[in-house]
């Protein structure tokens, strides 16, 4: 700045002495033009210039991610990078499991992930302009599915993963129309689950045997919602124990599968457990269908289907199923005989939603 005052001094000297108003009059703007470009440099220089993002891509940031990785046989690669609101955002590959994290212009601080608030609050937005379809507007599909969206040790999810069991078992026709997937998110190549990492691991299982055991996941699925003894009912519905640990192990498999689950459910919005799914559009309330039995389950089908088939005509079990770990499929029966297990430490949190 002390350069612009300097220069402006011997300009002003000599419209003061020899020159006419007309030749002041056109100085002038020249004087404010010098100015504004030397405040502009000034500002562009004291500032700094951006990150050289081919550096950061190729030597910055590989440095810094194998400072916090540890391992020199971890295979580590960035395949893109750009500035984002004042950091540099990378694609980065650890071990095949891919991530987004950012890092800052100086290469000081490393964040190995990121909220996006504007995607936030667009969510956020749509998840509380939007009302469960009702029988009547639900849309139509050719071929109709319902999608119950839940976490393994909410009472409330095990409850409507019962009801779904039931309606099978009294109507197995409904089998290519209903889906269960799972609530949480993977962080850092880890399954995180909002009841804690035992959940979450439980999910992982059911994931890979409703995967790639397809045949073991309900007779798996009915015995665990009994007592929730994983081990025991692996064995009992005969799960290849060696290909499922395979799959959960695996990230190309098990945290792949889990991440098309976790997609989906934030696509929908979907944060509470259990949270139903029509035709991959509307979610729904069983409530409106007659609550959380075989035969709302059966409701929600038809009423999604364009053309009902013959069973919608038929009524199914309309007794509400009984929450929680349970040996017995009817609440009223649970109830009454304390055959309902005790509920995991945390599954009463928020978003695990009771009936209503």
């Amino acid at each position: 700045m002390k350069k612009v005052v300097k220069h402006q001094k011997p300009v002003s000297e000599v419209i003061n002495i020899e020159e006419p108003a007309l030749a002041k009059s056109n100085l002038l703007p020249i004087a404010v033009v010098v100015v504004l470009v030397g405040l502009f440099l000034f500002l562009k220089l004291s500032k700094g210039g951006g990150a050289d993002l081919n550096t950061m891509k190729t030597k910055t940031i590989p440095d810094l991610v194998k400072k916090v990785v540890n391992n020199p046989s971890t295979k580590i690669e960035v395949t893109s990078a750009k500035e984002v609101s004042g950091l540099v955002e990378f694609e980065l590959t650890v071990a095949g499991q891919k991530y987004t994290s950012y890092v800052t212009n100086d290469g000081k601080l490393l964040f190995t992930s990121g909220i996006k608030v504007d995607d936030l609050n667009k969510a956020q937005k749509s998840a509380a302009g939007a009302k469960p379809a009702t029988p009547a507007n639900l849309e139509k599909a050719d071929k109709a599915n319902v999608t119950a969206f839940i976490v393994a040790n909410c009472p409330y999810g095990l409850q409507m993963q019962r009801a779904f069991k039931k309606a099978l078992s009294e109507l197995p026709d409904l089998a290519s129309s209903l889906m269960v997937r799972y609530i949480g998110s993977v962080d850092n190549g880890k399954i995180t689950s909002m009841h804690g990492d035992k959940e979450a691991q439980e999910n992982l299982k059911q994931i890979c045997i409703r995967e790639e055991q397809k045949e073991k996941y309900w007779p798996y699925v009915s015995c665990y919602m009994q007592e929730g003894k994983t081990e025991e009912c692996l064995a009992t519905a005969g799960v290849n124990v060696t290909d499922m640990t395979s799959c959960t192990t695996g990230a190309g498999r098990g945290l792949k599968y889990a991440q098309a689950d976790f997609d989906l459910a934030n696509k929908f919005s979907v944060s509470s457990s259990p949270t139903l799914i029509a035709n991959n559009k509307q979610s729904v309330s069983e409530f409106d269908f007659g609550g959380r039995n075989a035969n709302a389950i059966k409701e929600v089908v038809c009423a999604a289907s364009k053309t009902k088939a013959g069973y919608c005509a038929n009524a199914l079990s309309k007794d509400d199923v009984a929450v929680s770990l349970s040996k017995t499929d009817d609440s009223a029966a649970s109830n009454a005989s304390g055959n309902a297990a005790p509920q995991t430490a945390g599954s009463n949190a928020a978003q695990c939603a009771p009936a209503k």
